[in-house]
């Protein structure tokens, strides 16, 4: 079968390669390296075990990054590190020999000729015998680090080798007695030491800066005859549409990608990514590549490329110890037959990372965070998926090593797979004539700024058709926006449009708790235009959207209604046009609240219930005011015969609503509280007049909510004002419902298993909770009613 364009695309792209490598290796005398190290003096060279001693007395443990953390422990990095203070290197002779190398090694890895590779001193470091570093990865400590520079001192040691790894190949390089060993690799590799085995290992790190002058001067020549071959599969690729599975005899297929992703080889992150520092073939690679777009009337970009793979994998037999050590430590069973490194393969066993074995490719997905055009200027930070249709890599991703991985274990019926995740490179490319399209579904706020620039331009039209391309995607992009001024620019292109349909589906994606104080008018201007029913739609639309209680940057929606009342000012100040758009805002959140209070009424056990109503206080009190503030008596009345037609469990969320409304008395009938308290009055004088409980009236009222056989019974028990206790035969499933019945419902009874017998015994006992329960219960009623006369007179 042909393969489709997109993967002879990366299959040419992979035939480009770099002369470089992902490290290099190169040595130098040690004539012009003149070293003092405070509190020894003159290093000498080769460093003498003597000397190597004193270092380690004057070192500190080296700790290492995990995160945004800094960690210490020797089971991951067990090494002295000398304090960079004490450090004094000549400069000015050290250079004669470090500058050439640099430039040595910039070839070696591949860099752009047009650069500069600087080094930058991180740290002197001391190995030991039996020390070590695990396998770990270089942060990028500044926006121009494309690597890490290791200068291996000549001392004499055994074992401590620099192994350094990327996309499955492995480099190791061990110093030497007499000369400077340097030692070159991208950021991006994963590398380790090696437990010395003997003597003492000492070296300068560096962190390798390439500076630029210019992108273009960076860029390598890409090959002509690459650059047609791949622009004839670009074309390909842009030209053929895409099936739709599943699809009917005779049924069209799908319009043609709008992008190509290639993901390149290397890792970057967000600070080190640059067209200017592309590391080894990606490069040359997207030279070619950004060539092909060239000569194909494309757009291309340099992206971040967020990679998550999803695998079912076989659990490791070998109970390996951390770190791949073997059980004894380091030396028990060391093979002194073989060479120290090819003993230390031997001996270790499985890496943490690679004690899975990868079986199947379950789920998969890409998303690109950021992005640089050709002239090498950041734009927006984007938050776009990638579609398999879309994606190509010379390189998959299961052969790099992901930054982060995690096991899931067998779960019943899901589990033993191995989430794994990439930062990879990507080059990003579409047609011109459809980059509106592409960079809106990557960046809504862009998209906004775009149409906006067309209405000034005073091209409504052009804006119109623009705004209809957003149609097929924009829901599912504008939803996930979290960037201030969001909204507002959207009301803003949205009364320019003059297009009610077009209006509506440009604001159909928000959520109302994203609307403040500062888009209120506009979102009255909008109600005026396109009239209120069309109003009224959106803001049906908007409390319907997303989870209740939840909303854009973590506010929820009881924090939003508690805020209600500034927005209705706004909106119902004198001469503005917001009377009516407030009306709908206060409608609709009524609407939201009464289904809330209605929900959370059901909720069990009865704290739970208690706890989620006295939630809505704040909102239920907003809502009141607000009814007052627009003079919608109306609604008001229809708000408090709801609240007060609810059952008592509604009573303990109605007193702290009254509690804590800070209305005047004389604007309390506007408001309703007045009637709100009246109702709380005659509810608490109602169960106050009733008789207390006898001493020996072990009557509860039963839950409800089940009807079958064994909950009858249950019910008989409960509601027996002379039984306190109840033995009962029942088999397993059913003593379950039982107890799944009382604790739900919080009874004060105690409930335990007599296992003998078949079946088991479940031995009910009310307890005396009952009693305490009542008189708490008649203690709180007799203070919120004290409260009430006193502060709301006998209403």
């Amino acid at each position: 079968m042909t393969a489709v364009a997109r993967e002879r695309v990366a299959a040419l792209l992979g035939e480009v390669t770099s002369p470089g490598s992902f490290s290099a290796r190169r040595a130098a005398s040690v004539d012009d390296l003149h070293l003092e190290v405070r509190g020894l003096g003159r290093l000498l060279l080769p460093v003498p075990d003597a000397q190597a001693k004193q270092l380690c007395r004057l070192g500190r443990p080296a700790r290492y990054g995990r995160g945004e953390q800094t960690l210490l422990d020797s089971r991951v990095r067990d090494t002295w590190e000398i304090p960079k203070s004490r450090v004094k290197i000549d400069k000015r002779r050290w250079n004669k020999t470090l500058l050439p190398v640099l430039e040595g090694l910039r070839g070696d890895l591949g860099l752009p000729s047009g650069g500069q590779l600087e080094a930058e001193l991180h740290s002197m470091l001391v190995y030991a015998r039996g020390q070590f570093f695990a396998p770990h990865q270089d942060s990028e400590k500044a926006d121009e680090m494309v690597g890490s520079l290791v200068v291996m001192l000549p001392a004499s040691f055994r074992g401590g080798a620099l192994v350094v790894e990327h996309a499955g190949e492995t480099a190791t390089y061990r110093g030497s007695g007499k000369s400077l060993s340097f030692v070159a690799f991208y950021a991006d590799c994963r590398h380790e030491i090696r437990p010395v085995r003997s003597g003492y290992r000492i070296v300068l790190t560096y962190n390798l800066l390439l500076r630029e002058d210019t992108v273009e001067a960076s860029m390598t020549e890409a090959a002509p005859e690459a650059v047609a071959a791949v622009a004839r599969c670009v074309e390909e690729h842009f030209a053929t549409p895409l099936p739709s599975p599943p699809r009917s005899a005779g049924e069209a297929l799908a319009d043609p990608p709008n992008r190509l992703v290639y993901l390149l080889d290397h890792e970057y992150t967000m600070r080190g990514l640059s067209w200017s520092r592309l590391k080894g073939s990606d490069a040359s690679r997207a030279a070619v590549l950004r060539a092909a777009a060239t000569r194909t009337g494309c757009e291309v970009v340099l992206a971040l490329a967020d990679v998550r793979e999803t695998w079912s994998c076989l659990g490791p037999e070998w109970d390996a110890p951390w770190y791949g050590r073997p059980r004894g430590g380091w030396r028990d069973g060391w093979n002194e037959d073989l060479d120290d490194e090819d003993a230390w393969a031997a001996e270790e066993g499985p890496t943490e990372p690679d004690a899975y074995e990868l079986e199947e490719l379950v789920d998969w997905s890409i998303t690109l965070d950021a992005w640089i055009d050709p002239k090498g200027v950041r734009g927006e930070p984007v938050a776009t998926p990638v579609r398999d249709v879309e994606v190509c890599a010379t390189t998959a991703s299961v052969d790099l090593r992901p930054y982060a991985s995690e096991y899931e274990g067998y779960m019943g019926n899901y589990g033993n797979t191995m989430d794994r995740w990439y930062r990879r490179g990507a080059l990003v490319l579409w047609p011109r004539d459809r980059d509106f399209v592409v960079r809106a579904e990557a960046s809504p706020t862009w998209a906004l700024d775009a149409l906006t620039k067309q209405l000034r331009a005073g091209d409504v039209a052009a804006t119109r058709e623009m705004a209809a391309a957003l149609s097929p995607f924009w829901t599912t992009v504008a939803a996930h926006e979290q960037r201030r001024g969001f909204l507002t620019a959207a009301l803003r292109v949205a009364r320019g449009l003059d297009h009610p349909e077009q209006a509506a589906m440009l604001l159909a994606p928000f959520r109302v708790e994203m609307l403040g104080r500062s888009q209120a008018r506009g979102l009255a201007a909008l109600a005026e235009r396109y009239g209120q029913t069309w109003a009224r739609d959106l803001l049906t639309a908007w409390f319907g959207r997303g989870r209740p209680g939840i909303a854009s940057g973590g506010k929820g929606r009881e924090a939003w209604v508690a805020s209600l009342a500034g927005l209705c000012e706004v909106l119902h100040a004198p001469g503005g046009p917001g009377a009516a758009t407030a009306r709908l805002l206060v409608e609709g959140t009524w609407r939201w609240l009464s289904g809330a209070v209605e929900q959370r009424r059901g909720l069990m056990p009865p704290s739970r219930r208690d706890e989620a109503l006295g939630e809505l206080t704040q909102p239920i009190l907003a809502v009141l005011e607000c009814t007052a503030t627009i003079a919608a008596a109306d609604l008001r009345d229809e708000v408090v015969e709801s609240l007060c037609s609810q059952s008592d469990d509604l009573l303990a969320c109605l007193m702290q609503v009254l509690r804590a409304a800070r209305t005047p008395p004389a604007t309390r009938p506007a408001t309703g509280l007045d009637r709100i308290a009246q109702h709380c009055t005659q509810r608490l004088e109602a169960r106050l007049a009733r008789p207390r409980r006898a001493d020996d009236d072990w009557a509860i009222e039963p839950p409800g909510g089940c009807n079958c056989t064994d909950c009858d019974v249950l019910d008989g028990f409960l509601t027996d004002p002379a039984r306190r206790t109840f033995e009962w035969p029942l088999a397993k499933e059913r003593r379950r419902h039982v107890h799944t019945r009382l604790d739900g419902a919080e009874l004060p009874v105690r409930h335990q298993t007599r296992r003998t017998g078949r079946p088991y015994t479940l031995v009910l006992t009310k307890t005396q909770d009952l009693f305490d329960c009542d008189r708490q219960i008649r203690r709180r009623d007799e203070a919120d009613l004290s409260w009430l006369h006193g502060t709301w007179g006998r209403v």
